[in-house]
């Protein structure tokens, strides 16, 4: 059976949504299939959604208000990885240049940690010390 669940199934005709599910109008089947009602399948097509996170982020981690829609955390930087992980970012590693006097990088200077950064030589930021590239990755287990 695919479409229409809620037509029938919306609480008064016949069992509707369990107490605290997820907000949608989606109907039953776009998530879940309709034989055993397990396992979210669901594919976020939007240009908004992060890509590369592992399969073990469930609904809720994004989606804190329990709704379809999901507010960034930070969004003044989404779409890209301070958008949610802002609170996550430690300066301290991230040098930009040590002379006269060392600086580090700021958040809204590395809002997406998967790019590449750089260590330049002093602070006229014109020659390459250290480059880095993509020393983060939302598919690495120890993200």
């Amino acid at each position: 059976m695919t479409g229409g669940c809620s037509t029938c199934h919306n609480g008064s005709s016949a069992t509707g949504k369990p107490n605290g599910h997820f907000q949608t109008n989606r109907q039953c089947d776009e998530c879940h299939t309709t034989t055993r009602w397990s396992g979210v399948r669901y594919s976020h097509s939007s240009g908004n959604f992060p890509t590369g996170h592992s399969s073990s982020i469930g609904c809720r981690d994004c989606h804190i208000g329990n709704s379809e829609t999901s507010a960034w955390r930070n969004p003044a930087y989404a779409p890209d990885c301070a958008g949610c992980h802002a609170q996550d970012f430690k300066q301290g590693p991230h040098k930009k240049y040590e002379q006269p006097q060392t600086a580090y990088y700021r958040v809204d200077e590395l809002r997406d940690c998967t790019g590449s950064c750089h260590v330049y030589t002093d602070a006229s930021m014109t020659q390459i010390k250290k480059s880095r590239t993509g020393e983060h990755r939302a598919s690495k287990k120890d993200w």
